[in-house]
């Protein structure tokens, strides 16, 4: 069980530090094929496992996400809801903004933050456009 543990929080946290800006071809198609195994780590016991998780989602920009994060800034855990706050920003999609905003009466100042940095990225995207 212990092994097993650890197993899950390093595949978490590798998961999580590829970015799109790790562009090649090849890790791309990685990427993709990660997202189904990233969206059942957003449902497992262990609340590491389920932020970094909600993070790499966020790192990937998997708008497919978009779903599971918004119940994920509903999570019992704080870093949970903050990095699902991070992921929506990161992906960057207008229906993300009215659950953000109800996050910024989480009771956590960081998923508060969290929430309010990805709504200013949010807007920012589309004021541009």
């Amino acid at each position: 069980e212990h092994s097993d543990k650890v197993v899950r929080w390093k595949a978490a946290e590798a998961l999580a530090k590829i970015g799109t800006e790790t562009a090649i071809p090849e890790l791309l198609k990685a990427t993709e094929t990660a997202i189904p195994e990233l969206l059942k780590a957003l449902e497992d016991s262990d609340e590491y496992v389920r932020g970094k998780a909600a993070e790499a989602l966020g790192n990937i920009g998997s708008e497919t996400a978009i779903p599971e994060l918004l119940k994920a800034l509903e999570d019992s855990n704080k870093d949970v809801r903050r990095y699902a706050a991070f992921a929506l920003g990161e992906i960057g999609l207008e229906e993300a903004i009215p659950a953000l905003i109800n996050a910024l009466s989480d009771a956590e100042d960081s998923v508060r933050f969290s929430a309010t940095d990805a709504i200013g990225k949010i807007g920012s995207r589309y004021a541009l456009t």
